[in-house]
């Protein structure tokens, strides 16, 4: 095992400079629930896969979408020109892991091999019975999963090309419901290659707004031109467990600048999504969520991990505040001189996109690597207990094991003989004297 990762926090920029803020308003223009295919992602992604199941084939075939869904962006069907590259630097790729459902990893190369991270995740789950029952998962995150992929094409798209001094990168990760697998292995890997990780930034449920507003702990960024263009429109939840002050400060100074929304803080109690493997390889990760999660996970209609997380229940116009606060993210941390500290020297040669070192802090709430994550972090879910249950009484009572095999019908016949010893001692002490 690597040794603990030394204390490296990001740097991010105190103020947005006016050549980034004139780019990041000029492409934040057009923006509109209208103008994104919102609507058809993840109308795609939750009624064409009955599943998103990191181990079943429908979830295998959604990552596919994503990669096609992603190539084709980069490669313009239909131009002026007739076709061909939008922007040369850009590319995706599939990152295969030891089960079925492969992440996704779209790239777009800047000037230097420093790297700022926007991710989501790819699969579902029902718990119940993941493999048979439906899981659309429209918030979790089907909801993420568009709005990375409309904020790459609008990155991407710009014209002219944006020059960038560092590399973006845009995650699409497979089995995060069973426990970060996917971003396991991806900053696994990142580390074992010395990878120079600015920060990630995970968005997971964030179009779902809490039936009741959280309005007494919301933050303000800046005063807003009208008060009322909060009303209905949500929050971009912080999920302030093991983040960073300055990366906090940086996500309230971009949600300020650019959305129409404000941020509220709002905590999970464990290391909750994939940014958590960020942290465990010494990498800073930060994770945006719609609302407070105590208001959600409170609720009693909590639809998270069950048939019901459909599209109807999102809403458009929060998820697409999201895009503008991704775009605005990505842009002004990709032009910015950002400088990490404690990265170079050692065995991997700092500098260069490179850090210097190996290192494994284990997962931030304490789990580590193989630990089925899910399971330990929430309570057991008594229909799915229940459930299991009866499909092996109905398994057993088919195919009756007892009546075949000599090992099973010998221990069945110690139990028979158990329960009798034990119903007639009981028998014995209640008859009277």
């Amino acid at each position: 095992m690597s040794p603990p990762c030394p204390p490296s926090p990001p740097t991010f920029p105190p103020s947005i400079p006016p050549s980034s803020n004139l780019l990041i308003k000029t492409l934040l223009t057009p923006i509109t629930p209208q103008t994104l295919t919102l609507t058809t992602d993840i109308t795609h992604l939750t009624t064409s896969f009955k599943t998103r199941y990191f181990r079943s084939k429908s979830g295998r075939e959604a990552s596919i979408w994503v990669f096609n869904r992603l190539k084709s962006i980069i490669t313009l069907n239909s131009n002026e020109t007739g076709g061909g590259v939008v922007n040369v630097n850009a590319s995706v790729e599939l990152f295969n892991h030891s089960w079925v459902q492969p992440s996704v990893i779209a790239k777009v190369v800047g000037g230097s091999d420093t790297t700022v991270v926007l991710s989501s995740h790819i699969d579902s789950l029902n718990l119940h019975l993941p493999l048979f029952f439906p899981a659309p998962g429209a918030n979790d995150d089907a909801s993420g999963v568009a709005a990375l992929i409309s904020i790459f094409q609008i990155i991407i798209s710009s014209n002219p090309p944006i020059k960038f001094k560092n590399t973006l990168e845009f995650h699409f990760y497979s089995a995060e419901e069973t426990g970060f697998w996917g971003s396991t292995d991806v900053f696994s890997r990142y580390n074992k290659m010395y990878r120079d990780i600015h920060s990630v930034l995970q968005f997971d449920m964030i179009g779902r707004i809490p039936p009741t507003a959280s309005k007494a702990t919301v933050t303000n960024n800046k005063q807003k031109e009208n008060d009322n263009i909060q009303n209905g429109k949500g929050e971009i939840g912080i999920v302030n467990d093991f983040l960073d002050e300055g990366f906090k400060r940086y996500i309230k100074l971009i949600a300020g600048e650019y959305t129409g929304i404000n941020t509220v803080d709002t905590y999970c109690g464990y290391a909750c999504s994939d940014h958590a493997s960020a942290i465990r390889y010494g990498y800073p990760g930060g994770l945006l969520t719609s609302g407070k999660l105590e208001d959600v996970l409170a609720q009693e209609d909590d639809v998270s991990h069950t048939r019901y997380d459909t599209m109807n229940r999102l809403d458009l116009s929060l998820i697409t505040e999201f895009v503008r606060f991704g775009v605005a993210w990505g842009v002004g941390l990709g032009v910015a001189d950002i400088s990490i500290g404690n990265r170079g020297g050692g065995g991997g040669g700092g500098g260069g996109g490179r850090r210097g070192y190996l290192c494994d802090n284990g997962y931030p709430d304490g789990f580590m690597g193989g630990v089925r994550r899910f399971s330990a972090a929430r309570a057991a879910d008594p229909l799915g207990i229940g459930l299991w249950i009866l499909l092996l009484v109905v398994m057993l009572g088919i195919a009756r094991p007892w009546e075949e095999v000599p090992i099973v019908m010998k221990m069945g016949r110690m139990v028979r003989r158990g329960v009798r010893r034990g119903y007639g001692v009981l028998v014995r002490r209640e008859e009277p004297d």
